[in-house]
């Protein structure tokens, strides 16, 4: 391995996370040839395959999947000391990146206009995923600081809530148990569930309410999309679990209906995440103080009824 070098490493990193030459060449401005040649220089340099080709489609060998461990932490201590000598030069940081899951998108724009007061000069990078994404691009050192409810356990994290986070079963006003007062978790058996994709925060929690109380709706549609599923549920087509924060003009609007299941709402917290163990840039460390500081602050003020549950 005497010859590896950054570059190359970099370009393992981006062909992984494409699974394709062609996507690495888009994300670095080089060409397909260039980045399998590359590769084909690491594997001749390690002695080992890194990546099976076949019929167009890529993965990692065993030696790749190992080696992926290795170019990781690289790519971690290499961002760590770019960040380290930022700060001994005194050059302010320019660029901020949030990752949030994709209920959060609902308020954070609010919360970027009051902290852009004091940061305008800031570009802010924002990458919006279901949980599990989130957790693989912290994990990668793609963006500074998350926001998201369930906090990761397969990361070494600093974990910090700073509001409340309801969730609640929501329907049509014409669904049949729109209005109905106490009801039984049971009987969600009889009825059809839009829910969001495996991954996603939401869909955890709902899942942990089923088992807790051993009952087993029927699912119906499984969306990535909060929009599309309000718009399903507006539609009558179903019964969805849902963050009261995605929900509030539909509400006000009366397009939609929280329904009185027993153990609803079920109340979690939003946290602001961030690998442990980092050398946090100046940008994340001031978006970390001011969410701690005013961020339930902006979200009471938004979801007054929140604030209590409903």
């Amino acid at each position: 391995m005497r010859n590896l070098t950054i570059r190359q490493i970099r370009i393992f990193l981006s062909v992984y996370k494409h699974m394709s030459f062609r996507g690495a060449a888009a994300e670095l401005c080089i060409s397909g040839p260039a980045v399998s040649l590359q590769i084909k220089e690491m594997e001749a340099d390690m002695g080992v395959i890194l990546f099976i080709r076949e019929n167009r489609k890529i993965e990692l060998t065993t030696a790749g999947e190992y080696f992926l461990l290795y170019a990781r932490r690289i790519s971690a201590t290499l961002n760590d000391a770019k960040t380290m000598m930022e700060r001994l030069k005194g050059s302010p940081i320019k660029t901020l990146k949030i990752g949030l899951v994709s209920t959060a998108k609902y308020f954070l724009p609010f919360v970027l206009a009051e902290f852009r007061k004091d940061f305008p000069n800031l570009k802010i990078k924002i990458e919006a995923r279901n949980r599990q994404q989130l957790v693989e691009l912290l994990r990668d050192d793609e963006i500074d600081i998350a926001i998201m409810g369930q906090p990761p356990k397969e990361l070494d994290t600093r974990v910090e809530a700073f509001a409340t986070h309801p969730h609640v079963f929501i329907a049509s006003p014409q669904h049949s148990l729109a209005g109905k007062l106490n009801i039984l978790p049971e009987v969600l058996n009889a009825h059809e569930i839009i829910t969001r994709e495996q991954g996603s925060g939401t869909r955890f929690i709902m899942e942990r309410f089923f088992a807790e109380q051993n009952i087993s709706p029927i699912i119906s549609m499984e969306m990535s999309s909060n929009e599309t599923i309000k718009q399903s549920v507006i539609a009558n087509l179903g019964i969805t679990f849902a963050s009261l924060h995605t929900i509030g003009n539909e509400l006000n609007n009366k397009q939609i209906v929280i329904l009185d299941i027993h153990g609803t709402p079920i109340l979690r917290t939003w946290h602001v995440v961030a690998l442990a163990n980092h050398n946090a840039t100046q940008a994340a460390e001031a978006f970390r103080y001011f969410m701690l500081e005013k961020g339930g602050e902006i979200l009471n003020a938004m979801f007054p009824k929140t604030s209590k549950g409903l």
